[in-house]
């Protein structure tokens, strides 16, 4: 009797369909779309080891996940692949040494920049703010001799890290969040004149700093009790309200201060932002339009207008609404247009799933985006 052929372990079918799948990739391809590219690979190499392990003297099926993925692919065996790969794939190795390169240089950039934007006054205006967290940017790339370790000899290049700089600062940098979002220039009514209720209200953001939210709430509560006009305190009472999940107190708080100051962005913000955890984007979407009427230049009314409509299903006022955020984002220097790219991503999978793809493009056409998809 003629001994059955054994076949081959999947982990090994894996790497060889993997490492092929790369080598027939360009240097250039792979330099900019590594990951995009490993994980097509991968995908690949999943289908081939179970195709080749289907037995052909019975009827056999396998299960391919929405996601390229199989259950029948364990997580010990995508490890053993990798294995494989590091020991016997050249050019895996060559990208992967690039890409882990790459990732400690745009780590040590970001850290550079953040510092830097951390010591921002918060009490300069939107455009000067953006102004300085562009040159920290533009300081933590050359501090980091990024370029020269990297290589990074053309402009596409430079621009590209500069990019990931932006959406690494946008996800990680919570100094750039403190500084690009918060409200200190002089108005009417920002500030008491009262010192009383002035020393509430510091004894309330001294306990916010520490997270003692119910200790602030007191604060504030004695210092808006004292000067009614204090618009800072209602603004800190909201977000303090806000803070514990009591959001129909924070409503209230909001539209005190909305009605001493109604072009103030932050209680105008700051209220949308609670309807739209509400789940009321309906109304959540009302207060960005307001906020949009206040100040047409600021991108965070047309940013926050682009998500309530998303989250409505309204794809298309979604989709202009983040364009126009995106366009001022960009047109102020700010690091948040990545933020902006990155919403447009998620509506285009919305527009592709209700088959809408030609909408997507038309609207994307007339407002001069030419946005590339991963």
């Amino acid at each position: 009797m003629q001994a059955q052929e054994k076949k081959q372990p999947k982990e090994d079918i894996m790497a060889t369909i993997i490492c092929e799948c790369l080598e027939n990739e360009s240097s250039q391809t792979l330099s900019k779309k590594f990951e995009k590219k490993l994980n097509e690979c991968y995908r690949a190499s999943v289908l081939g080891a179970l195709l080749y392990n289907v037995p052909t003297d019975k009827d056999s099926s396998i299960t391919i996940n929405s996601d390229g993925t199989s259950d029948q692919i364990t997580d010990k065996d995508k490890a053993n692949t990798i294995k494989i790969l590091e020991n016997k794939c050249d050019v895996y190795n060559k990208h992967v040494k690039k890409e882990n390169s790459y990732n400690e240089y745009l780590e040590k950039s970001s850290a550079i920049a953040c510092d830097c934007i951390g010591n921002i006054p918060t009490s300069l205006s939107t455009e000067q703010k953006n102004e300085l967290i562009s040159e920290c940017i533009a300081n933590g790339f050359v501090d980091s001799n990024a370029s020269e370790n990297l290589k990074l000899n053309t402009v596409e290049d430079i621009r590209a890290f500069s990019l990931d700089m932006k959406r690494k600062l946008v996800d990680d940098c919570a100094k750039l969040k403190r500084v690009a979002f918060s409200n200190d220039e002089e108005k009417l009514f920002s500030y008491s004149s009262n010192q009383k209720a002035t020393d509430f209200y510091n004894k309330g953001i001294t306990e916010s700093e520490k997270g003692n939210y119910k200790k602030a709430l007191k604060f504030y509560k004695k210092a808006v009790s004292i000067d009614a006009n204090f618009v800072y305190a209602w603004d800190n009472l909201g977000r303090t309200y806000r803070e514990l999940n009591d959001y129909d107190n924070a409503i209230k708080a909001y539209k005190k201060s909305i009605a001493i100051d109604s072009l103030n962005p932050t209680p105008l913000m700051n209220i949308a932002v609670v309807y739209s955890r509400k789940k009321d984007f309906e109304t959540s979407a009302y207060w960005y339009n307001k906020l949009v009427e206040a100040n047409p230049k600021n991108p965070e009314g047309h940013y926050g207008l682009a998500l309530a409509y998303m989250y409505s299903k309204k794809l298309e006022a979604s989709l202009n609404s983040i364009i126009t955020a995106h366009n001022l984002y960009r047109t102020s220097k700010s690091p948040y247009v990545a933020d902006a790219e990155k919403v447009m991503q998620y509506l285009y999978a919305m527009f592709e799933e209700q088959n809408k793809i030609e909408d997507f493009k038309r609207i994307c056409k007339e407002r001069n985006i030419n946005l590339e998809i991963d």
